[in-house]
């Protein structure tokens, strides 16, 4: 206990070194709050329409303007941030879940396991993130589940070689062989004495690896591969706003922001994470 609150009263001192970070985290959480409590925070439903109200200006009534249809901006930019977070989230945990098992697999078992683990990390990293993420989603189906998963697939590799390497590393650590000595089984060292070693570049990554997948969700949705309508995404919006951007430019620029600011949010908390839970950087 003594130990987590010197931890965490340096990495308060460090954050405050570091107001970036401090930033990032704030407007990740508000998006995230906005993402939570969308349907109580938007002004109306993402479908509903104002026949007397297409590519209006903003308005009291309507905040941001309408689109085309007459829907509310502003409600189709809260309820795209849920859409975007939920992708996110679900991508990253599909990429850590596949990257551990097949990252701890091959940093503990060696051999031949091991080198076919780089083999596949080899063959998945040789094609560019987003053209896998394209094939996959155009196999498995265009929508907001063929996204995720997608996604998901395409980014395990860079969970996966870095927790081979960390498992590498401590599985020749003395505390693993005291504990082999011991009669523990590998199981036990790998869930009680490894994994937690491994998780600070991880979360670091997952941390990173959400700015990447609401990104590449975008580019997906934008190019109509991903969130399919009449369901708000920030890349559709911008799509559909693209034909629209002198009549109203909101339609393009509002969605835009959104995006470069849950991004940036996102690389800025995962740069300060990165420095605050690496090992030989100084917190004191």
């Amino acid at each position: 206990m003594q130990e987590t609150n010197s931890w965490y009263r340096r990495t308060l001192r460090y954050l405050k070194r570091r107001p970036s970070g401090t930033l990032g985290a704030g407007v990740v959480l508000v998006f995230m709050v906005v993402a939570i409590f969308a349907p109580y925070l938007a002004p109306y439903h993402y479908a509903d329409q104002d026949v007397e109200a297409i590519l209006a200006p903003p308005s009291p009534g309507h905040p941001l303007g309408t689109d085309e249809l007459g829907r509310d901006l502003l409600s189709r930019l809260i309820w795209g941030s849920r859409v975007s977070f939920s992708v996110g989230l679900i991508a990253v945990g599909i990429g850590i879940s596949v990257g551990l098992v097949l990252g701890t697999l091959g940093g503990y078992v060696g051999g031949l396991v091991d080198r076919l683990v780089v083999a596949l990390i080899d063959i998945v990293w040789s094609f560019p993130t987003i053209l896998l993420a394209i094939g996959l989603t155009a196999i498995l189906r265009p929508g907001l589940r063929s996204a995720m998963v997608a996604l998901g697939l395409v980014t395990w590799p860079q969970y996966a070689r870095v927790v081979r390497g960390q498992v590498l590393s401590y599985k020749q650590r003395e505390f693993v062989e005291a504990a082999r000595s011991m009669g523990a089984s590998n199981r036990r060292i790998i869930l009680r004495h490894i994994l937690p070693q491994v998780m600070s570049p991880i979360i670091v990554l997952a941390t990173l690896g959400m700015a990447q997948a609401i990104l590449v969700e975008a580019a997906l949705s934008y190019l109509g591969l991903g969130v399919q309508p009449p369901m708000p995404s920030w890349g559709s919006m911008l799509e559909r706003g693209r034909n629209y951007i002198y009549e109203a430019p909101l339609l393009t620029f509002a969605p835009g922001l959104s995006i470069t600011l849950v991004v940036l949010g996102f690389n800025l908390m995962g740069d300060a994470l990165r420095d605050v839970l690496d090992p030989y950087t100084s917190l004191r």
